[in-house]
């Protein structure tokens, strides 16, 4: 047993593992979410969908950090390590808000002004999810996490390993969060500008898997020299992770965008 997954330098068995921490963390975001986001009894008034996209989240969550994808992740391939950070950022953390919508809505309205830069009972509120510092924060976390010293100094120990996947959980709660929720509202920041959000916002995303992809040497030595797990070199496993950060975030993005479009569109033809 080990409180949570990190890179022990081992010979990889496919034997199952008990991670409690993670367990604890996923079960703690879950009614973090239900209790003091949503609310109490937010549950049972929130809709079907709601409640399935919810479940989808923790559950994608729980995959993620979990045996085995969440050990192979922290200390054996790369590409293993990207994808988790798909999934943790492009998957779990938008169903999660997607899932709290309605409950959140009714908690914070009155927290939250109505526009932005007025009233004081949600200045904190406002400035921690303007558009702006949503996604300066992602991209400093996205940045961050990916720096070889910072993984190849994190990985290894449980600290280092909760705090980045903590990291990429809040960050990207908070880069969601302008586009999904209600609330707070911002001024001039509709359907369209949320797509442009989503699109200039993600674009690190690129310069990543561009260096990953274009790197003559693998760039983690956690990974590099990790116990082999399956027939792949570390060059090759660090491009196939360069791809996934590529186009697994553009396929999220583009996603997000044609939902919030199609849905704008809907929305401007019944205005009619």
């Amino acid at each position: 047993m080990q409180w949570w997954c990190t890179a022990t330098g081992e010979v990889w068995t496919w034997t199952w593992r008990a991670y409690p921490g993670v367990w604890l963390f996923v079960a703690l975001v879950a009614v973090v979410f239900r209790r003091f986001v949503a609310g109490p009894g937010s549950w049972s008034r929130a809709p079907r969908a709601e409640r399935l996209m919810f479940v989808a989240g923790i559950v994608s969550l729980w995959l993620s950090l979990d045996w085995p994808l969440g050990p192979i992740a922290a200390g054996y391939l790369t590409s293993a390590h990207a994808l988790q950070f798909l999934i943790v950022t492009m998957i779990s953390a938008p169903l999660i808000l997607l899932g709290s919508r309605t409950g959140t809505e009714t908690r914070l309205a009155s927290l939250a002004p109505a526009a932005e830069g007025e009233g004081s009972r949600g200045s904190a509120a406002v400035l921690l999810f303007h558009p702006i510092f949503a996604a300066i924060l992602f991209n400093i976390v996205v940045a961050g996490t990916h720096v070889p010293g910072v993984v190849d100094d994190l990985m290894p120990t449980v600290a280092g390993a909760f705090f980045v996947d903590f990291a990429w959980l809040v960050g990207a709660l908070v880069f969601w969060w302008p586009v999904i929720m209600p609330v707070p509202q911002y001024r001039h920041f509709g359907v369209p500008m949320k797509i442009l959000y989503l699109l200039v916002g993600t674009l690190f995303h690129t310069v990543i898997g561009m260096v990953m992809l274009s790197a003559s040497m693998p760039m983690y030595g956690v990974y590099e020299l990790a116990p082999p797990v399956f027939a792949i070199h570390p060059k090759a496993d660090q491009q196939l992770a360069g791809g996934i950060m590529e186009l697994g975030v553009f396929l999220a993005i583009v996603i997000g965008c044609g939902v919030l479009f199609f849905r704008w569109a809907e929305a401007d033809e019944k205005g009619r």
